[in-house]
């Protein structure tokens, strides 16, 4: 295994925005939508190079007229209760793509919460129960209630490894630690733990 095998346990993305915050609205299985098609794009797009690449690289090229088949990524969704942190409960939605037999997956975390205080940014915080090193945690998803302190928690695409355990928790929290979820993402399994327990303590 090279250097570059041994971070594919680390979750990795580009720069984590900032942008404009969207108002709340219930929008979160709009959102879903939009990730699970942007997700699938990502991957079909990263496995048709892969595959022109290592043809130009094998040999010959094919026959006129040969028509090449790629492998459709498997899409997956789950909602999960988020863990009721004073005053603010939610769902936590996953959605994640995955090439078949592959070791990788491209998945976004995205909730709906209700409860919080009005006109404040939540962030869905998280990381890689798997890495080797500590590395700072991530921002998963970010919103900001309304005047009602509901808010959808808008997430972006990360890239890890699909057997890891994954964890994300509420920020701000009137705890430390806070509570939160833990688990197989990818494939769609999680399990709450309490708060004052370190989010990798156990596994579900």
């Amino acid at each position: 295994m090279t250097d570059g095998d041994a971070d594919a346990d680390v979750i990795a993305a580009g720069p984590e925005p900032r942008g404009p915050l969207l108002r709340p609205g219930g929008l979160v299985w709009l959102f879903v939508l939009v990730e699970a098609v942007a997700l699938a794009v990502s991957v079909a797009v990263a496995v048709h190079y892969r595959a022109e690449v290592r043809r130009l690289q094998s040999g010959p090229p094919p026959a006129v007229g040969l028509a090449t088949s790629l492998p459709a990524p498997e899409l997956g969704t789950v909602a999960l209760a988020l863990p009721a942190d004073g005053t603010v409960t939610g769902t936590v939605v996953i959605t994640a793509a995955a090439l078949p037999g592959g070791g990788l997956v491209q998945f976004t975390v995205s909730a709906v919460i209700a409860g919080g205080q009005p006109g404040t940014v939540y962030d869905l915080d998280g990381n890689d129960c798997s890495s080797t090193a500590p590395i700072t945690d991530h921002v998963w998803a970010t919103g900001v209630t309304g005047a009602d302190g509901t808010a959808d928690l808008v997430g972006y695409a990360w890239t890890g490894a699909l057997a890891d355990q994954y964890w994300l928790t509420l920020d701000p929290s009137p705890v430390n630690p806070p509570p939160g979820l833990h688990g197989q993402f990818a494939e769609g399994r999680a399990a709450p733990f309490p708060a004052g327990q370190a989010p990798c303590a156990s596994s579900p």
